[in-house]
């Protein structure tokens, strides 16, 4: 976890032997010389910062040959600059370097250990004092803290830049000293800390607050690390990215975050809409995740996105870090005439309205004498899906959601709304087109192939969105241009067992067409809505 020796460049620990006093004759003895000498034993960090002023360093040395060692503490009397400096100058005639069995002037080998609460302890081998006094001598080691956070991350994987103000970390145990530093080019959290069984916990505002799962063990023999989230690096306490704050699910009105999820758009939420929150993607298609800072009052929610009414929703404000994710539900109506997620129609633009079809002649009743054989009954077809029909997306018909379309030409120029599940709805009529002057009339109708049409599947089941209302209909159509609608009476859950699709073939009217038909019994079961055939 230590920085590695650069040589000759920088040096963390340098013991410098100097003269400080100045002889004014040339040939004074080397005694004398002796008592001028000191040593400057230099202590930092693994960032190049001087541990001083942080506890009590204490350093200790000894010589080849030496029974035992020499020992000085940072700022006390025994060290000759007495201030808690970081640096501890040891005369060389003291008793400290007796102690260590160090002669000057000797070709002998130092070997020295530094320690301080908070920082792994340091030693170090192979110092030549030098063969002469007047030549110094350096060499390189440092401290590492005993806690290193490694960085953090979002829920999403983005890196929160560990620098104080953007992401932070702290440890809840006794801390010697800590710092934010980019050294080495990345930033991270280096912490003194002094006693062990704490937490670190990292956070970032606008973010859920992360511990580490287990306390920390504080050692003077070994450093540890902490990461939230950071995959690029290992370290012993490899935790999870922060929580957003507020994590927003949106699906249609009417159905399920599983069956009616919108995955595009845009959500903002906090003071003024003033925070833009992240679209998931992939296996979180239809989350928002928002970073709402602390500081923000206001509590709604804003999504917009084409084709859907710009809806907003309350949560719940977040006052701490500490405050858990806030999970809002967001259900837009469709503002397109038709549901799924979009809109529907029948009719046509100016052709000739289509013939009716003769009546086909009554069957001659049976006689008296021969009874009528009772008709087989017919065997429910399955009902036709998208997929049965070789559809994939609206881009590979070249539509979008919300277009209207018709195939001009072919025995069925009705025209229709397209929505992103490869369903369809028929305008029944002009009057009805008319009521959604917003899709641009007839003119912007698309003209298809015949089999573009037949690609999507058409649905008989509305709901007005206009008033939000939940109840869904099934249309009955009466006549070449007339319907009826059915309250489809049973429960989402029914509904959905009796066909999977039920909430991807809803599509939404407005106010006009819902008053414009009449109204039938209610339908017990989705298996009851006719299916539409030219």
């Amino acid at each position: 976890m230590g920085k590695l020796a650069t040589p000759m460049n920088k040096w963390s620990l340098v013991c410098i032997a100097v003269f400080a006093a100045f002889l004014m004759f040339s040939n004074s003895a080397s005694a004398d010389n002796d008592a001028g000498e000191y040593v400057f034993f230099r202590i930092d960090s693994e960032i190049d910062v001087l541990i001083a002023n942080k506890g009590t360093l204490t350093l200790r040395w000894w010589c080849a040959g030496g029974t035992s060692f020499g020992e000085v503490q940072d700022g006390t009397a025994s060290e000759s600059t007495n201030s808690a400096d970081g640096i501890i100058k040891v005369a060389s005639s003291s008793k400290e370097m007796t102690d260590g069995g160090c002669i000057f002037n000797t070709s002998d080998t130092l070997r020295a250990s530094a320690s301080i609460d908070g920082w792994v302890t340091t030693e170090w081998t192979g110092v030549d004092l030098p063969a002469s006094g007047t030549d110094p001598f350096t060499t390189g080691a440092s401290m590492d803290y005993t806690i290193r956070v490694n960085g953090v991350t979002d829920e999403l994987s983005n890196t929160l830049t560990l620098n104080g103000t953007t992401a932070s970390a702290s440890y809840d145990g006794t801390v010697a000293s800590q710092s934010y530093s980019n050294y080495g080019g990345t930033w991270r959290k280096y912490i003194a800390g002094a006693t062990t069984g704490g937490y670190v916990t990292g956070g970032a505002d606008g973010y859920v607050n992360r511990a580490t799962t287990s306390t920390l063990t504080v050692s003077a023999t070994a450093s540890t690390s902490v990461d939230f989230g950071v995959t690029a690096t290992t370290s012993l306490n490899d935790e999870s990215g922060l929580l957003f704050g507020h994590k927003i699910q949106v699906f249609q009105v009417g159905g399920t975050f599983a069956t009616t999820k919108i995955s595009y758009g845009t959500v903002v939420a906090g003071d003024s809409f003033g925070t833009t929150c992240t679209m998931g993607t992939t296996t979180n298609a239809g989350y928002w995740y928002c970073p709402v800072p602390l500081a923000n009052t206001g509590i709604s929610a804003r999504y917009s996105g084409t084709n859907f009414q710009t809806t907003t929703e309350s949560y719940t404000d977040r006052t701490a870090g500490s405050n858990a994710q806030e999970l809002t539900i967001i259900a837009p109506a469709s503002n397109v005439s038709g549901g799924g997620s979009s809109g529907g129609g029948g009719g046509s633009t100016s052709a000739t309205p289509a013939t009716p079809a003769t009546p086909a002649e009554p069957a001659t009743p049976a006689t008296s004498d021969t009874p009528a054989i009772p008709a087989t009954p017919a065997i429910p077809a399955t009902p036709a899906t998208p997929a049965s029909k070789g559809f994939v997306t609206l881009a590979a018909l070249d539509l979008k959601e919300g277009d209207t379309l018709s195939a001009t030409g072919s025995d069925d120029p009705d025209i229709y709304i397209a929505n992103e599940w490869g369903y369809k709805r028929l305008f029944l009529n002009p009057a009805i087109f008319n009521f959604y002057g917003h899709l641009g009339g007839f003119s912007a109708v698309k003209n298809t192939p015949s089999t573009t049409r037949d690609t999507l599947v058409t649905s008989g089941l509305f709901r007005n969105c206009e008033i939000d209302d939940p109840k869904v209909y099934g249309v009955e159509t009466t006549s070449e241009d007339g319907g009826m609608l059915h309250w489809v009476n049973t429960t989402g859950d029914q509904a959905v067992a009796d066909d999977p699709d039920f909430f991807k073939k809803v599509f939404c009217i407005n106010t006009n067409e819902f008053n414009w038909y009449p109204q039938g019994s209610d339908y017990t079961s989705v298996n009851q809505v006719p299916v539409y055939s030219r």
